[in-house]
Protein backbone atom coordinates (compact mmCIF):
# COMPACT_ATOMS: atom_id res chain seq x y z
CA UNK A 1 0.00 0.00 0.00
CA UNK A 2 1.26 3.55 -1.22
CA UNK A 3 2.62 5.74 1.86
CA UNK A 4 -0.35 8.20 2.89
CA UNK A 5 0.61 11.61 1.14
CA UNK A 6 0.49 14.31 3.76
CA UNK A 7 0.42 18.19 3.48
CA UNK A 8 3.69 19.99 3.68
CA UNK A 9 3.84 23.31 4.76
CA UNK A 10 3.13 26.23 7.01
CA UNK A 11 -0.29 25.51 8.78
CA UNK A 12 -3.20 27.90 8.23
CA UNK A 13 -4.40 28.53 11.81
CA UNK A 14 -8.52 29.04 12.19
CA UNK A 15 -10.15 31.36 14.06
CA UNK A 16 -13.92 30.97 14.32
CA UNK A 17 -15.37 30.17 17.83
CA UNK A 18 -15.06 26.81 18.68
CA UNK A 19 -16.83 23.58 16.40
CA UNK A 20 -17.03 26.10 14.12
CA UNK A 21 -13.29 25.28 12.11
CA UNK A 22 -14.32 21.92 11.14
CA UNK A 23 -15.57 22.93 7.36
CA UNK A 24 -12.62 24.57 6.55
CA UNK A 25 -10.10 22.67 7.83
CA UNK A 26 -11.90 19.83 6.07
CA UNK A 27 -11.88 22.04 2.80
CA UNK A 28 -8.28 22.58 3.35
CA UNK A 29 -7.12 19.56 3.91
CA UNK A 30 -8.61 18.27 0.50
CA UNK A 31 -6.59 21.03 -1.01
CA UNK A 32 -3.50 19.70 0.80
CA UNK A 33 -3.27 23.09 3.45
CA UNK A 34 -2.35 21.72 7.15
CA UNK A 35 -4.50 23.77 9.23
CA UNK A 36 -4.26 24.29 13.41
CA UNK A 37 -7.60 25.83 15.19
CA UNK A 38 -7.07 28.44 17.53
CA UNK A 39 -10.70 30.15 18.52
CA UNK A 40 -10.11 33.90 18.98
CA UNK A 41 -13.51 34.49 19.81
CA UNK A 42 -16.65 32.78 21.99
CA UNK A 43 -20.19 34.25 21.86
CA UNK A 44 -22.23 35.50 24.80
CA UNK A 45 -26.10 35.64 24.69
CA UNK A 46 -28.14 38.57 25.71
CA UNK A 47 -31.27 39.81 27.50
CA UNK A 48 -32.38 40.86 23.67
CA UNK A 49 -32.84 37.01 23.38
CA UNK A 50 -35.78 37.19 25.06
CA UNK A 51 -37.28 40.20 23.68
CA UNK A 52 -36.20 38.07 20.05
CA UNK A 53 -38.99 35.75 21.37
CA UNK A 54 -41.42 38.34 22.65
CA UNK A 55 -41.37 39.59 19.35
CA UNK A 56 -42.01 36.27 17.58
CA UNK A 57 -44.87 35.08 19.97
CA UNK A 58 -46.49 38.72 19.40
CA UNK A 59 -45.75 38.95 15.31
CA UNK A 60 -46.86 42.12 13.15
CA UNK A 61 -43.37 41.42 11.24
CA UNK A 62 -42.89 40.77 7.58
CA UNK A 63 -39.17 39.78 7.24
CA UNK A 64 -36.60 38.34 9.58
CA UNK A 65 -33.05 39.41 8.33
CA UNK A 66 -30.41 37.69 9.56
CA UNK A 67 -27.04 37.98 8.89
CA UNK A 68 -24.76 34.91 10.30
CA UNK A 69 -24.81 31.73 11.32
CA UNK A 70 -24.90 32.09 14.54
CA UNK A 71 -27.63 34.87 14.53
CA UNK A 72 -29.59 32.17 12.46
CA UNK A 73 -28.64 29.73 15.51
CA UNK A 74 -29.80 31.92 17.96
CA UNK A 75 -33.20 32.97 15.86
CA UNK A 76 -33.54 28.67 15.87
CA UNK A 77 -33.33 28.27 19.70
CA UNK A 78 -35.98 31.68 19.78
CA UNK A 79 -38.44 29.96 17.54
CA UNK A 80 -38.49 26.90 20.12
CA UNK A 81 -40.24 24.01 18.17
CA UNK A 82 -37.97 24.00 14.80
CA UNK A 83 -39.69 24.90 11.86
CA UNK A 84 -42.35 27.05 13.98
CA UNK A 85 -42.96 30.65 12.78
CA UNK A 86 -45.72 33.17 13.10
CA UNK A 87 -47.89 32.70 9.69
CA UNK A 88 -46.64 35.24 6.34
CA UNK A 89 -43.40 35.58 8.22
CA UNK A 90 -40.67 35.36 5.60
CA UNK A 91 -36.44 34.92 6.27
CA UNK A 92 -33.83 36.15 4.28
CA UNK A 93 -30.05 35.42 5.01
CA UNK A 94 -27.06 36.89 4.04
CA UNK A 95 -25.07 33.81 2.18
CA UNK A 96 -26.05 30.15 1.49
CA UNK A 97 -23.87 29.39 4.84
CA UNK A 98 -25.98 30.78 6.87
CA UNK A 99 -29.38 29.60 5.15
CA UNK A 100 -27.72 25.93 5.69
CA UNK A 101 -27.78 26.89 9.13
CA UNK A 102 -31.72 27.30 9.12
CA UNK A 103 -32.38 24.66 6.17
CA UNK A 104 -30.59 22.12 8.48
CA UNK A 105 -33.38 23.26 11.48
CA UNK A 106 -36.46 22.66 8.91
CA UNK A 107 -36.45 26.59 7.76
CA UNK A 108 -36.00 27.59 4.98
CA UNK A 109 -34.74 31.02 3.25
CA UNK A 110 -36.85 32.68 1.17
CA UNK A 111 -34.04 35.04 0.02
CA UNK A 112 -30.35 34.95 -0.45
CA UNK A 113 -28.80 38.04 -2.35
CA UNK A 114 -26.80 37.54 -5.23
CA UNK A 115 -23.56 38.45 -2.85
CA UNK A 116 -22.86 37.04 0.48
CA UNK A 117 -22.86 40.90 2.05
CA UNK A 118 -25.08 42.68 4.16
CA UNK A 119 -24.86 46.15 1.66
CA UNK A 120 -26.44 43.58 -1.34
CA UNK A 121 -29.08 41.74 0.96
CA UNK A 122 -30.42 45.77 1.57
CA UNK A 123 -30.20 46.77 -1.62
CA UNK A 124 -32.37 43.32 -3.32
CA UNK A 125 -34.62 42.53 -0.52
CA UNK A 126 -37.60 41.69 -2.73
CA UNK A 127 -39.85 43.90 -0.32
CA UNK A 128 -41.60 47.54 -1.17
CA UNK A 129 -42.17 50.40 1.49
CA UNK A 130 -44.10 49.72 3.87
CA UNK A 131 -42.56 46.89 4.69
CA UNK A 132 -41.58 45.85 8.75
CA UNK A 133 -38.40 43.97 9.36
CA UNK A 134 -37.61 42.63 12.33
CA UNK A 135 -33.24 41.99 12.64
CA UNK A 136 -31.92 40.25 15.44
CA UNK A 137 -28.32 40.73 15.13
CA UNK A 138 -24.72 40.68 17.40
CA UNK A 139 -24.41 43.93 19.21
CA UNK A 140 -21.03 44.46 17.13
CA UNK A 141 -23.09 44.27 13.80
CA UNK A 142 -22.25 47.27 11.43
CA UNK A 143 -25.52 49.72 10.86
CA UNK A 144 -25.25 48.64 7.23
CA UNK A 145 -28.03 46.31 6.64
CA UNK A 146 -30.48 48.37 8.81
CA UNK A 147 -29.15 51.69 7.08
CA UNK A 148 -29.99 50.26 3.58
CA UNK A 149 -33.35 49.41 4.42
CA UNK A 150 -34.11 51.70 6.15
CA UNK A 151 -33.32 54.16 3.24
CA UNK A 152 -35.64 52.33 1.01
CA UNK A 153 -38.64 53.06 3.66
CA UNK A 154 -38.89 49.62 5.45
CA UNK A 155 -39.79 49.84 9.15
CA UNK A 156 -36.58 48.50 11.05
CA UNK A 157 -36.48 46.57 14.43
CA UNK A 158 -33.20 45.67 15.51
CA UNK A 159 -32.65 43.24 18.10
CA UNK A 160 -29.18 42.58 19.86
CA UNK A 161 -28.98 38.75 20.80
CA UNK A 162 -25.53 38.02 21.25
CA UNK A 163 -22.09 39.65 21.10
CA UNK A 164 -18.83 38.84 20.99
CA UNK A 165 -15.72 38.11 23.54
CA UNK A 166 -12.44 37.04 23.23
CA UNK A 167 -11.54 33.81 23.71
CA UNK A 168 -9.51 32.47 26.11
CA UNK A 169 -5.52 31.13 25.45
CA UNK A 170 -3.03 30.20 27.72
CA UNK A 171 -0.15 30.65 27.41
CA UNK A 172 0.76 27.53 25.02
CA UNK A 173 -1.81 28.98 23.09
CA UNK A 174 0.19 32.24 22.78
CA UNK A 175 3.15 30.56 21.77
CA UNK A 176 1.42 28.71 18.92
CA UNK A 177 0.22 32.11 17.51
CA UNK A 178 3.16 33.63 17.22
CA UNK A 179 4.86 31.17 14.97
CA UNK A 180 1.41 31.76 12.71
CA UNK A 181 2.31 32.65 9.03
CA UNK A 182 -0.88 32.83 7.93
CA UNK A 183 -4.15 33.27 9.57
CA UNK A 184 -7.93 32.99 8.42
CA UNK A 185 -10.63 35.34 9.50
CA UNK A 186 -14.57 35.24 9.67
CA UNK A 187 -14.79 38.65 11.35
CA UNK A 188 -13.67 41.96 12.11
CA UNK A 189 -14.17 40.58 16.33
CA UNK A 190 -11.19 37.47 15.39
CA UNK A 191 -9.62 40.21 13.54
CA UNK A 192 -8.81 42.45 16.39
CA UNK A 193 -8.68 39.81 19.07
CA UNK A 194 -4.96 38.32 17.35
CA UNK A 195 -3.94 41.46 16.32
CA UNK A 196 -4.25 42.98 19.82
CA UNK A 197 -2.32 39.80 21.13
CA UNK A 198 -0.30 38.78 18.35
CA UNK A 199 0.50 41.49 16.11
CA UNK A 200 -0.38 42.02 12.26
CA UNK A 201 2.88 40.62 10.52
CA UNK A 202 0.98 37.06 9.56
CA UNK A 203 -1.13 37.03 6.25
CA UNK A 204 -4.22 37.37 6.72
CA UNK A 205 -7.14 35.32 4.40
CA UNK A 206 -10.51 36.32 5.22
CA UNK A 207 -13.85 35.21 4.34
CA UNK A 208 -15.08 38.43 2.75
CA UNK A 209 -14.42 41.79 2.54
CA UNK A 210 -16.02 42.99 5.80
CA UNK A 211 -13.07 41.03 7.62
CA UNK A 212 -10.64 41.94 5.31
CA UNK A 213 -11.06 45.57 5.37
CA UNK A 214 -10.83 45.21 9.52
CA UNK A 215 -7.33 43.71 8.75
CA UNK A 216 -6.10 46.10 6.71
CA UNK A 217 -7.61 48.72 9.31
CA UNK A 218 -5.89 47.44 12.38
CA UNK A 219 -2.17 47.10 10.37
CA UNK A 220 -2.28 43.73 8.04
CA UNK A 221 -0.23 44.52 4.78
CA UNK A 222 -1.02 40.95 3.42
CA UNK A 223 -4.34 40.60 3.07
CA UNK A 224 -6.50 38.43 1.13
CA UNK A 225 -10.13 37.39 0.03
CA UNK A 226 -12.86 35.91 -1.90
CA UNK A 227 -14.57 38.16 -4.47
CA UNK A 228 -17.96 36.41 -3.32
CA UNK A 229 -17.22 35.29 0.41
CA UNK A 230 -18.20 31.68 1.26
CA UNK A 231 -16.20 28.66 2.94
CA UNK A 232 -15.54 26.78 -0.56
CA UNK A 233 -14.21 30.53 -1.88
CA UNK A 234 -12.52 30.96 1.62
CA UNK A 235 -10.63 27.44 1.38
CA UNK A 236 -9.76 28.60 -2.44
CA UNK A 237 -8.02 31.95 -1.66
CA UNK A 238 -5.72 29.99 1.35
CA UNK A 239 -5.08 27.73 -1.32
CA UNK A 240 -4.37 30.18 -4.16
CA UNK A 241 -1.42 31.13 -2.09
CA UNK A 242 0.57 28.43 -3.18
CA UNK A 243 2.67 27.94 0.12
CA UNK A 244 2.02 24.05 -0.21
CA UNK A 245 3.29 21.00 -1.51
CA UNK A 246 2.35 17.22 -0.99
CA UNK A 247 5.03 15.01 0.52
CA UNK A 248 4.86 11.75 1.17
Amino acid sequence: MPAMLLPDGPPAFLTREDGKNGKLGSLLLERGVPSEELPCIAFKRLPGFAELREALASGGQDWVVITSPEAATVFIEACGTHGSLPEGLRLATVGAGTAKVLSDANLQADFVPSKATGKTLAAELPAASPCRVLYPASALASNVVEGGLEGRGFSMRRINTYTTVPATWDAADLERARSAEIITFASPSAVRVWAERVGTSATAVCIGETSAAEARQVGFQAVHCPDSPGVESWADTVTGLGLWETAS
